[in-house]
Formats: structure tokens, C-alpha cells, sequence
């Protein structure tokens, strides 16, 4: 392989220019950040590698140890046959010539682990080893990194591969993103002295200026093919089994095992974008129907949003609603507590069947779980007049006057609870010691580049809220819902989780999308699939209407063409909105709406978001 031969001189001086605990070359040009935007050195882009090889595969330069890494025999009749373990067969061949070329371990289990987030030390130490040789090191100039990867990490800080996360570390487990793994291939081309200009000129969502360049050459040279099929996603993590795919098509035309390698094609866009003229047809007539202000609808295929919608008007005859426009999306914020929820639980920062009051630091007057809470068996009280702040919570949590009848956790007594997802939200803020718009932003928002918030004024784009109408009457206007901003503290204030979350329709079924693909969100997993199994796990008991409580969806069989859904239903101020996702398939529909006439359907769900639902799932099946 050409990128395994070093020459004697001038390059190998720059692979050695870190010494010791400090980087001259670091030192001279500023160590820049994967994530900010800097260049690699420039004198470390313009060497390339000479064909020669040094005369001793093993020599001693300045305390460090060069070792040329051994080219292991084989074809691919034995490159597929090594045992990878639950890889997919699509993508199959890039993990087993990971395996088999040392890039890539397997993990302890002996599986491939394809879905889960590769490492920022993992992404280097590949390209480490694809350079062909091995720099023994005695420390690293980064505090943070273990020692297996300090080899790697010294490596590309030497030349400019990699140079860090931020305030001097590198974060070598931190889940590199599509746009760090961009720069780290884009720098690792150049230094291998490849052609690195690019004819493609990304024009979808928003990118890192840092990464724009390299982002560019990355999809010129097709090395995230059937990654961006539904969006570059350039925050998403990139999964062990992408980031195998992705070197081996850098390595196609350097390795003849890599060029006969089968990979993902993509091309799957999906087929609602092709039946888009004929939804958007129907989305409008329904919209009309039940006389709505404003609509705006998202669509998910097999895990993946591939569509979304828009009606009517954001400001009623003066701004147009569109796709990037927030709603309040009423309770389906309650989705957004569950799965925050799940989260925490996976952390062990919660225990769904733990009493609360070991959260709030009091003795409930009766024992109350999460599990309680999100299933609306807590038999908490629930009325206006209760309090949300967190003394008036506390006092409710340890006074006979803050319950109902009926023992906790007893579907017999259900009751739809508003207050007690108040008291939910504040009892994992309090536990995590964490906002839950920072769990959310940390796990999943950021990653899949949402902008959601329990709080419309903390959003990044606060001006794109819209006003809320009843029929064709303002209720309640956008700066009125800007206005809502953090309480001082988490856990002080628990109103705005029964109701306030604040997204787009195309934000929100991004979260939608994670829970029908069992945790994985474009072939990476974010969250444990045994997260998504417990939050739609429900009881035996049919509560009426022939619907199932999960935590804290509902479940209702044969509706809408499908076999069976995961749904949930939010009103409030004029608002009708509907998630919901088919689990057998992947598929789902998020529909926001804002002045319609609020008629429920035989299912006891709002027409007009059940009509429209009906229309994509047909579309899709």
C-alpha cells in the first residue's frame, strides 16, 4: 500500500517533529482544534510521502521507535470469512477489512459493534495505522489520553491530522462527528499528498465553518455514500461501521483488498419525497377542512426523516408558515420528559421504581416511582390550583392534601395527568443536577441538530416561534411564549414540562425517528435499544377506548392502515398535534397544527392530524 512507505528525509523529520511533552510544531503554528476553524499547518499539508523505505524497518529516532507496520497476507475469500459478529450484510465487507487490516477491533464481546459511536481515539488510531508506521511514545501532549491511544494521538498532532477538542485535550472518547471525521480524512489526503480540491459545494443544512472545506471533498470523493441520504447531519457521530466504510473507499485505489470490497450504495431517499406534490395536495385539503391557521408535518421512513410540510401561516396573513417555524407542541412534550427519562435512567443518574422523594428529600405521603409518573398511575393531585415551584411541589409530595385514591402504579386508577409530568421533569432535573433542555442537547438534540427547548426563549432561534391560534383568534402571541425563559435553577419550576416544548415538526420527528429505530438515528446508535423496548413496554390492561399506556406513549392496534402504533396527542391554546411511529416498520408522522377545529376521529384523535397521518401512512406503506 502506497500510504505504508515513508521517506528517509524530510517527512519523516516532520512525523517526528513532536519530542517529549511538547510539539514544536504545535508550539510554533497553535494546536487547531477539530472543532474550530483553523487549518492544519501548512507546511504539514504540502509534504507528501516518497515511495522509498527506510533501509531499517526499526530505528531508534530521538526517544521515539518507528516500526513499519507488517502487510498482512490474504484475499478476500478469507477477509470474508472472519467473524465480525451482527454486522448487517449491506456494509458486511468494510467491517470484516477493518478487522482483518487491524484498523478496528473487535470489542469484548467479539462483535463488530457496527452501530455504536466510533471514538475520537478509534478514528485516529485508524488512520495511524493506515499511515504505515508506528511511533513508540513515552507520553502524549494531550493530559487526557489512555495509553492506547497515546501513540496515535502524538502521531496526528505531529502532523496535523488531528490537533485537539479544546482548552488543551484531545477527548479520545468522545464519539467523532461527521464533520471532525471530515477534517481528520481531508488533513490525512493531504498529507498523504492527494489531491484535496473539491468541485462540490455542500448547499444543505448548516455546517462548521471549520469543516466546510473538508466536508466538501469528503462528499466529492463519495466517502460518506449511503450516510446522506436524508441530510449531511454534520454533528451526528459517526457509528464504528461508517467510519470502516469511509476508509475503505479512501483506500480503494491503494489497496487491492479494499477495491473489491462491496459497500453501501445508498441512494435511498425514500419514497415519500417522490409522492411529495400528491401529500402536499392532501395535507392542504385536510388542513382546509378542519379550517387550520397553520400546519406543518414531518415524515419518517424506516428510522430515517425523509419529508416535511408546510400550510397555511406562521402570522396569520402576514408570514407564511414554513419548515424551520417552532410550535408549541403542546403534550407531546411529554415524549420529550420520556425520553429524557430514559436517558437518565441508562446513566444510572435515575431508577424508574425508586420512591421520588429520594430525589426531593422528603417523605412521600405515599410511594410514588418515575414509572408512576410516566404512566399516569401516580394519583397525584392535578388541578390548577396546584403548585408547580419546587417548595409547593415538595409540600404536595409529603401531604395527604397532593394525592388522590387509589394505590400508585395501579393502572385501575389511571387518570391523565398534566401536573404529575411537572413533577416529573422537576424529579430528573433534580436528580441529574442538570437542566433537562442540557440532557436532551448532550444525547440527542445536538447530535441530530435539533433546536428544541422546554423554554421558547432559550432557543437558538427564538424569532422563528409563532403566534398560536384558536380558530382564526390569536391566543396566545410569539413573544408571550419567547418570554419563557430557564428557571434559576434545576428542579425549580415544573409548568413548562406538561406542555412547553417548543420544535418544529421536523425537529420533533427526529426524536420520533430515535424511538422507531430502536435507539439508532442514521445507522448510529444514540441510546440503548432496551431504553426504547422499556419506554414502550405497557401493561396488560386496556385502558378504554381499547388504547395500552406505555412510558409515556400510547398504543392502539390497527389504526391508520398499520398493525399497530406508538402514538401521543397534545392541545392547548388552539394547538392540535399528533407523534406517532409504526414499530414494525420504522415509518411515522409528526403533524402540528394550529387553529383547527379540533374534532377527534373514531381512534379519539384529532381529525385533522388523524387524516393527514392516514395520508402518509398509506403513501409510505
Amino acid at each position: 500500500m502506497g500510504g505504508k512507505r515513508w521517506a528517509a528525509g524530510a517527512l519523516l523529520a516532520l512525523s517526528l517533529l513532536w519530542v517529549g511533552s511538547a510539539s514544536p510544531l504545535a508550539d510554533a503554528q497553535g494546536r487547531a482544534a477539530d472543532s474550530r476553524e483553523e487549518p492544519a499547518p501548512a507546511a504539514v499539508l504540502a509534504g507528501a510521502p516518497a515511495e522509498a523505505v527506510p533501509e531499517h524497518p526499526e530505528e531508534t529516532v530521538s526517544g521515539l521507535v518507528l516500526t513499519e507496520i507488517a502487510e498482512p497476507p490474504g484475499s478476500l475469500t478469507e477477509l470474508r470469512a472472519a467473524e465480525v459478529g451482527r454486522v448487517p450484510e449491506e456494509g458486511r465487507d468494510a467491517a470484516c477489512w477493518a478487522v482483518y487490516r487491524e484498523l478496528l477491533p473487535l470489542g469484548e464481546s467479539g462483535s463488530f459493534q457496527g452501530e455504536e459511536p466510533a471514538s475520537r481515539g478509534e478514528a485516529v488510531g485508524a488512520l495511524y495505522r493506515l499511515s504505515g508506521i508506528l511511533v513508540q511514545v513515552d507520553s502524549c501532549p494531550y493530559p487526557d489520553v489512555p495509553e492506547e491511544y497515546q501513540a496515535a494521538v502524538a502521531w496526528a498532532d505531529s502532523v496535523g491530522v488531528s490537533n485537539g477538542a479544546e482548552e488543551g485535550r484531545f477527548a479520545p472518547l468522545s464519539p467523532v462527528t461527521r464533520s471532525q471525521l471530515a477534517v481528520m480524512l481531508f488533513r490525512f489526503a493531504a498529507w498523504r499528498g492527494e489531491n484535496v480540491e473539491s468541485a462540490v459545494s455542500w448547499n444543505g443544512e448548516k455546517v462548521p465553518a471549520y469543516a466546510e472545506e473538508a466536508l466538501n471533498w469528503v462528499m466529492d470523493r463519495g466517502l460518506y455514500g449511503g450516510m446522506t441520504d436524508h441530510g449531511l447531519y454534520p454533528d451526528l457521530p459517526v457509528s464504528r461501521l461508517q467510519l470502516a466504510c469511509a476508509l475503505a473507499r479512501m483506500q480503494e485505489s491503494r489497496d487491492p483488498l479494499a477495491g473489491a470490497l462491496v459497500l453501501p450504495e445508498g441512494g435511498g431517499a425514500g419514497i415519500c419525497p417522490q409522492k411529495h406534490e400528491e401529500l402536499s395536495r392532501a395535507i392542504a385539503a385536510a388542513a382546509r377542512r378542519h379550517g387550520a391557521v397553520g400546519v406543518q408535518v414531518a415524515v419518517i421512513e424506516d428510522g430515517a426523516v425523509t419529508d416535511a410540510f408546510h400550510y397555511g401561516w406562521a402570522v396569520q396573513g402576514s408570514v407564511p408558515m414554513t419548515d424551520a417555524h417552532k410550535l408549541r407542541t403542546a403534550s407531546l412534550s411529554k415524549v420529550a420528559v420520556g425520553l429524557s427519562a430514559a436517558l437518565l435512567e441508562e446513566e444510572s443518574v435515575v431508577d424508574y421504581d425508586v420512591d421520588i422523594g429520594t430525589y426531593w428529600g422528603v417523605e412521600t405521603w405515599k410511594p410514588v416511582t418515575i414509572r408512576d409518573l410516566l404512566t399516569h398511575t401516580s394519583t397525584l393531585a392535578d388541578s390548577e390550583s396546584m403548585a408547580w415551584d419546587y417548595q409547593g411541589v415538595k409540600a404536595q409530595l409529603s401531604g395527604a392534601f397532593g394525592y388522590g385514591g387509589g394505590t400508585p402504579g395501579n393502572l385501575r386508577y389511571w387518570s391523565y395527568n398534566n401536573h404529575a409530568f411537572g413533577v416529573l421533569g422537576q424529579t430528573l432535573e433534580l436528580a441529574a443536577g442538570r437542566y433537562l433542555d442540557d440532557v436532551l442537547e448532550e444525547r440527542v438534540l445536538g447530535p441530530l441538530g435539533a433546536d428544541c427547548s422546554f423554554a421558547a426563549g432559550e432557543l437558538e432561534e427564538p424569532e422563528l416561534v409563532t403566534h398560536l391560534y384558536r380558530t382564526d383568534s390569536l391566543s396566545r402571541s410569539a413573544a408571550s411564549l419567547r418570554s419563557v425563559r430557564r428557571w434559576s435553577a434545576p428542579g425549580a419550576m415544573g409548568r413548562q414540562f406538561a406542555g412547553g416544548f417548543t420544535a418544529s415538526a421536523r425537529d420533533c420527528a427526529k426524536l420520533t425517528a430515535l424511538l422507531a429505530g430502536d435507539g439508532c438515528f442514521e445507522g448510529v446508535r444514540l441510546m440503548d435499544a432496551a431504553s426504547v423496548a422499556r419506554m414502550e413496554s405497557y401493561g396488560d390492561l386496556a385502558l378504554p377506548g381499547g388504547i395500552y399506556q406505555a412510558l409515556p406513549m400510547r398504543l392502539r392496534f390497527g389504526v391508520y392502515g398499520r398493525e399497530r402504533l406508538y402514538y401521543h396527542t397534545g392541545s392547548a391554546y388552539g394547538v392540535y398535534n399528533l407523534l406517532s411511529y409504526d414499530p414494525d416498520t420504522g415509518d411515522g408522522v409528526v403533524v402540528l397544527t394550529m387553529g383547527a377545529d379540533g374534532r377527534k376521529d373514531c381512534y379519539d384523535i384529532y381529525a385533522v392530524c388523524g387524516e393527514i397521518s392516514r395520508a402518509v401512512y398509506e403513501a409510505v406503506a
